[in-house]
This record gives C-alpha cells, structure tokens and sequence, in this order.
C-alpha cells in the first residue's frame, strides 16, 4: 500500500502589522504537534507601508519554523513604493509579484502564481492619484491565465495566490456596494479556464463565506480577521506512476 502524505499550507493575510497581531500569534501558538511544509502570505501583513512591522510576523513564524519556507504576494498596504525594501529586508521570503515559481516538497513539484490580484473597480483614491491601474487589472487577467497555465506543466500541485479576491462568492458578507472593491469576476473567469488545483486570498475582512469551489477549483479566504486565525490547508498530491 502508498502512503501519499498531505501537502500541508499554513495560509494568512491580512495581518495589518500589530492591528491583528496578537491574534496572528495567538493562533500561531495554538497549532501544537503541527508543522507545515509551506507558509503563505496573501499581502496587507504590514500598515501603511510599514516595512519594520513585518519583521514581528517574520520572527513569530521562524521561532517556531526556522526552514519552512515562506511566499508572499504584496497587498494594497504593502505600498508599490516600498516593494524594493520589502524585497531587500526580507530576503528569507519569496516575493511573487505576477510571477511564478516552484517549490519540491518531498519530490512534489508545487508550482504557485502570485499576484496583488485585480479589482473590478478602481477605488476612490485609486481613480484619484493611479487611474493606469484600471489598465493594469484588465491586462493582469490575461497574465495570471497565461502563468497559471504555463505553471501546471511543471508542477504537480498549482496555486494561484492573490490579496485581492478571484471572486465574488468568498466576500460575501461585506456591503455589496463595496464588492467591485474587493475583488474581480473577471479573474473568476481566469480560474475557471486555467484550473489551478487552489486559489488563496484575503483582502476581505468581513466575509462571511470563507470557502468555495469553481469549477472543481476550491478557493480560500484566508483573511486573519474573517478567519480569526491561521487557515491550515491539506493538499493530497496525485499519485506518481
């Protein structure tokens, strides 16, 4: 008989530096007689553009593991302008900005797509000081289909990692007139042809429907403040002939 042993995700975002902090920690704590193969950073961990908040999640996360290794996709509080440093400072983090990149895990090629993901709408200050973004949602669609889809050819497991959400369906809860804020449709679309085995997110504070399945893909909320606590996830890789 194999034994397939799961992949297991320890998935967060929405930590806003020591807005959640102590949730953040106490949550790390609780999970006694578990270790994950990966952890995964959905963006908005720092306020403000506050690099130095980061090192007390990085910290929390390496006193317990040291060599798990960590991906991060930036989020609207992870300002573009402080991506540089956000690279430069945490350099123990892989830092996914509509890229890719694999990983092995007990020769399981685990291949994720990281992005800040799209809105359907810009928001008021967003409209205001960075119109070019509604160019760049639009255009971000069709780059994260093309990555997810070149990922699936080299990886086992895929995953499409974003802050903003894929799709409407996981931030319900939030105002409606606020959804086109939160996240994109059109990127519900990119999952639904391009089929990675899971979506993560978060961005969505208030949701109140954390989980769902499009077309066979599950998606994760893994908002701190929507969760209250770290989302672990298993995955079952396929088994090897």
């Amino acid at each position: 008989m194999v034994v397939i042993l799961p992949i297991k995700i320890y998935a967060v975002g929405d930590v806003h530096g020591l807005r959640y902090f102590n949730i953040f920690l106490a949550s790390l704590k609780s999970l006694i007689n578990s270790r994950p193969n990966l952890i995964i950073f959905a963006g908005d961990m720092i306020d403000g553009g506050n690099v130095r908040e980061l090192k007390l999640v990085v910290d929390a996360v390496r006193f317990r593991f040291n060599d798990v290794p960590i991906i991060a996709v930036f989020g609207n509080e992870e300002y573009q302008e402080v991506e540089e440093r956000l690279i430069k400072e945490y350099p123990e983090i892989t830092w996914l900005n509509d890229s890719p990149t694999v990983l092995y895990v007990d020769n399981v090629r685990i291949g994720i797509v990281g992005s800040r993901g799209s809105l359907e709408k810009l928001t008021y200050w967003q409209s205001k000081n960075k119109p070019m973004l509604e160019k760049v949602y639009k255009e971000r669609v069709l780059i994260i289909k093309k990555l997810i889809n070149e990922i699936k050819k080299v990886s086992d497991i895929s995953i499409y990692v974003s802050h903003y959400a894929p799709t409407f369906i996981t931030v319900k809860g939030e105002p409606n007139r606020i959804l086109p804020f939160m996240g994109s449709r059109d990127m519900e679309n990119t999952i639904r042809e391009s089929k990675p085995n899971i979506a993560i997110h978060a961005h969505a504070h208030n949701s109140k429907v954390l989980e769902a399945v499009i077309d066979g893909v599950r998606i994760y909320n893994v908002s701190l403040p929507a969760r209250k606590g770290i989302t672990v996830i298993n995955l079952i890789p396929p088994l090897k002939t």
